[in-house]
């Protein structure tokens, strides 16, 4: 039996390959295809990651728009079941964050929360397989206790070097609808712990990262336009695998308030995905996404972040050729 899978940032997405069984007709056999939740941070932090904000509330807006028109197979290929696919998202993603005046192990706790808007639509030619469900509603939740540290201070009095540690659960609180390809949220829980941090080699230069893990509990209302079946089975439950991904830059100041460079991230899943408990082969996704960033700071207490990706080493997922973004920070 034949399969594929695509998947989206932000939109989850029930791809169908079809299967002809052995028959004097050909019957279409709609296989599952698993997605990775849609509340991971691919490449929307960005330069000085490894700072949050000061002592109190503060208040990150970001918009981001995707636009990919390809979807890809385990070796990279484009699917052929779909005809010119075209899934295009705008989202509107607000995080709160709070750090508060306690200490441990020598640094200071925090919390934070994220909540995204969606709007996505999907399309393709026909014939060929489509992609069902569009519209505007909340995405997963996600949330966490963080550990800031404090600064590792150098010659001059300037920081070389900071941290931090966070342990986020994204939970199934957005639109979720069994019977849609495309979904604002993911379905299921997910555990996704991180390490950022930001190295300052120079006085003008800048290198950040945020390592991250992620793992996923089962799906237990897995969603699709068609029924579908795996080995012979209605398909139950189904539970996307183990991943970790980097998001990484590289800045230089250009003036006293605004920094450039490059931004990136570069995402691997290790672990099959399963459909009713069974391992499904050459299931694990990829990406490598590029490209420029601009870092303001507009005053002490607010920051601008401008950031342009393209991605490419695609595998088992939607390509998207072209993503902006724009988020701006306020700490009150």
């Amino acid at each position: 039996m034949s399969r594929c899978k695509g998947r989206q940032s932000v939109a989850s997405m029930a791809i169908l390959c079809a299967a002809a069984t052995a028959s004097t007709a050909a019957v279409a056999q709609a296989t599952p295809s698993v997605s990775e939740p849609q509340g991971i941070n691919l490449g929307i932090t960005s330069f000085y990651d490894g700072f949050s904000g000061p002592p109190g509330f503060s208040y990150l807006g970001v918009l981001r728009y995707t636009s990919g028109t390809s979807i890809k197979d385990n070796s990279g290929n484009d699917v052929s079941a779909f005809r010119n696919p075209r899934v295009d998202t705008f989202s509107m993603v607000h995080h709160v964050s709070y750090t508060s005046p306690y200490h441990f192990l020598g640094g200071t706790l925090g919390v934070n929360a994220i909540l995204p808007i969606i709007w996505l639509r999907g399309r393709t030619d026909q014939p060929g397989a489509s992609l069902v469900g569009n519209g505007t509603a909340l995405g997963d939740l996600t949330f966490g206790p963080q550990l800031q540290m404090a600064p590792v201070i150098g010659e001059g009095g300037r920081p070389v070097f900071v941290q931090r540690f966070e342990v986020d659960v994204i939970a199934p609180t957005g639109q979720y609808k069994h019977n849609a390809d495309l979904n604002q949220s993911s379905g299921y829980f997910s555990l996704n712990p991180y390490w950022a941090a930001s190295i300052f080699p120079t006085p003008k230069t800048e290198v950040s990262w945020r390592l991250q893990y992620l793992y996923n509990f089962k799906n237990h209302d897995p969603a699709s336009s068609s029924p579908t079946a795996f080995q012979g089975m209605p398909v139950d439950t189904t539970q996307a695998g183990q991943a970790a991904w980097i998001n990484f830059t590289a800045s230089y100041q250009i003036t006293s308030s605004i920094h450039a460079g490059i931004n990136g991230y570069f995402f691997r899943q290790f672990t099959d995905d399963k459909v009713n408990g069974s391992a499904m082969s050459d299931s694990r996704e990829q990406v490598l996404g590029i490209g420029p960033g601009i870092f303001w700071q507009l005053s002490k207490t607010r920051a601008l972040w401008v950031n342009a990706y393209t991605e490419t080493a695609v595998r088992n997922r939607l390509k998207n050729n072209f993503i902006l973004q724009a988020q701006i920070a306020t700490s009150f």
